[in-house]
């Protein structure tokens, strides 16, 4: 028999703020993070300000870390305090605790950093201290430095849906018996580059705002943060005397740019789960507020049908913005937490929309074990996971 996967805790580092309760006071409270930048003058992005690791990591060896990587860390020591598996400092760490991390970028500014010292100033005026950072794993690996995991340590960079295809990874390792427990989830940080990114792509918002599925979308904004899972089996939480949270269901993927393709992912979900699409209670949207909005409306209204539009939806890139890699993570999280509370959380600022979902800029109450996350890319990644309230 198949192992069930469930989430036993959760860590979150983003712009509404660090800790899952926190984060969830301000999404429910209808809170946007999306203010003018005080890193970027004159830009609109949802950044974690005055972002300070020490209260979670301490001061040893922070210095190296780059942004992005201390997020990462950060969510990962709120996760491992929320179930009991900090590691003892003197100890060598337990090599069945791991991480799985979805990027979309990694350290990309200490990438664009160390090469741009090389170029300009010459091999030899490279710091061999910033060189750790300039992989795409390097946050995973220095995270699994940092907390002493000495299991699975893996990085998935699948667009925007890297973050749900990390979850999914770390899921399949558990039910293989290749480890007993394992951070899934994913980070990012904005940056010049990424900033450049978006605005070379011609997705970011020229007003500054992000409205998923909004009737006046012009674009999205950048975004920031880490958001992870604790994930084990059944089995194991129960030896440990923990009670889940939720239970890992189905996930489908398919790559393909059109409709179609992320219609066939949720579909796949759907079918793994072994549920219809009237046994879904709520809906957590990857919409960022830009043209491939009109993508996944499509796609829901050719999976659901007529009862989209009673669906209680939201879509939480509206408060923290297009947080790339770890959207999908961030999504998951939110979706975890409307099934607790049975309330999906109001999609900020939302006004009117022409997508046919039930978005509202209030909560949302419903009945219901099961909900569903997507993430799509406009390059053709798609991911959806469905999951379930813990019930024995």
């Amino acid at each position: 028999m198949t192992p069930r996967v469930v989430v036993t805790g959760a860590g979150v580092c983003s712009p509404l703020g660090a800790g899952v309760e926190e984060f969830a006071n301000a999404l429910w409270s209808g809170k946007s993070a999306i203010v003018p930048s005080t890193r970027f003058p004159g830009s609109t992005i949802a950044e974690f300000g005055e972002f300070n690791p020490t209260p979670w990591l301490g001061n040893k060896g922070v210095r190296v870390l780059d942004r992005g990587t201390r997020f990462l860390c950060v969510a990962a020591q709120i996760a491992l305090s929320s179930t009991c598996l900090v590691q003892d400092a003197a100890s060598e760490g337990d090599a069945d605790l791991g991480l799985v991390c979805g990027t979309l970028f990694g350290g990309v500014h200490s990438i664009a950093m160390f090469d741009w010292s090389g170029l300009m100033e010459g091999p030899s005026m490279v710091s061999p201290m910033e060189f750790p950072n300039t992989v795409i794993n390097a946050p995973a690996g220095q995270a699994a430095i940092k907390h002493k995991l000495r299991g699975v340590n893996s990085t998935i960079c699948a667009g925007l849906a890297s973050g749900l295809h990390a979850i999914q990874y770390a899921a399949d390792f558990l039910r293989f018996g290749r480890a007993r427990y394992l951070m899934a989830g994913g980070m990012e940080e904005v940056c010049d580059e990424a900033a450049l990114g978006f605005r070379k792509l011609g997705i970011a918002s020229p007003t500054g705002q992000a409205h998923p599925f909004g009737a006046d979308r012009d674009g999205t904004v950048a975004g920031e943060g880490s958001a992870l899972w604790m994930l084990e089996t059944e089995e194991t939480a129960r030896g440990r005397g923990i009670k889940p949270w939720f239970e890992i269901c189905g996930f489908g993927t398919a790559t393909d740019a059109r409709p179609e393709g992320a219609a066939a992912a949720i579909e796949q979900a759907l079918q793994e789960t072994g549920v219809g699409p009237g046994e879904i209670g709520c809906i957590v949207a990857g919409a960022n507020g830009s043209p491939a909005d009109a993508i996944e409306a499509r796609a829901l209204r050719c999976v659901f049908g007529e009862r989209l539009a009673r669906i209680p939806a939201s879509a939480p890139k509206a408060a923290i913005g297009e947080t790339m890699g770890a959207s999908g993570a961030f999504s998951a999280i939110t979706a975890g937490l409307a099934l607790q509370r049975q309330e999906a959380p109001p999609t900020a600022g939302f006004a009117a929309t022409d997508s046919g979902l039930q978005l509202s800029s209030k909560s949302q109450p419903f009945e219901g074990e099961y909900a569903l996350i997507d993430a799509f890319s406009c390059e053709g990644n798609n991911a959806a996971l469905v999951i379930r309230l813990w019930k024995n």
